[in-house]
């Protein structure tokens, strides 16, 4: 007669049970939900972090083209505190004396620039505005022994730039 295998008391292999299974994917999947918003996360963080290192470098650049502008200027017109005009040695695209212009509309701030001093000073041609900077709010004050102004026309002592809630004096000449 043939001989029955049964399983002895000795035998330890044994397979997983469908519970110990899903309890396992239920673990991994947590854990690979946890490493992926923490990459999420860390992504948005970098690319706000990028922006905002745009942002700054933009209003640096504007700080020094109008610190050059301004310290150069022989004349100066502020329109209605959005629009400052100069006629200035401080050009950025042409030398020697030019008119030069930065007006703020649209939540953009545009640079003109003409290379000859002529004509009215806030006369600008539309089609050669340059865009430099996307901003929420930008104003732009004459200061002198009698306040400050949001439409002037001479040489102040002083001209206030407001950008995003951000305050900047600069020395006129």
């Amino acid at each position: 007669m043939g001989r029955r295998l049964t399983p002895s008391a000795g035998n330890t292999s044994r397979g997983f049970t469908l519970v110990e299974v899903l309890i396992t994917l239920a673990i991994l999947s947590l854990v690979f939900s946890v490493v992926l918003i923490s990459f999420q996360r860390s992504t948005l963080f970098t690319f706000g972090a990028k922006e905002e290192a745009e942002e700054l470098q933009g209003e640096a650049s504007l700080f020094w083209e109008l610190q050059r502008s301004l310290a150069g200027a022989e004349r100066v017109k502020i329109n209605q505190g959005k629009e400052i005009f100069l006629i200035t040695s401080g050009g950025s695209f042409y030398r020697g004396v030019v008119k030069k212009g930065f007006i703020y509309k649209d939540g953009w701030l545009y640079l003109y620039e003409f290379p000859y001093p002529s004509g009215s000073m806030d006369f600008y041609e539309e089609e050669k505005l340059i865009k430099l900077l996307k901003l929420e709010d930008f104003k732009v004050f004459a200061l002198d022994s009698r306040g400050k102004h949001e439409n002037y026309e001479g040489l102040p002592p002083f001209v206030i730039v407001e950008l995003n809630s951000k305050k900047f004096t600069f020395k006129v000449r």
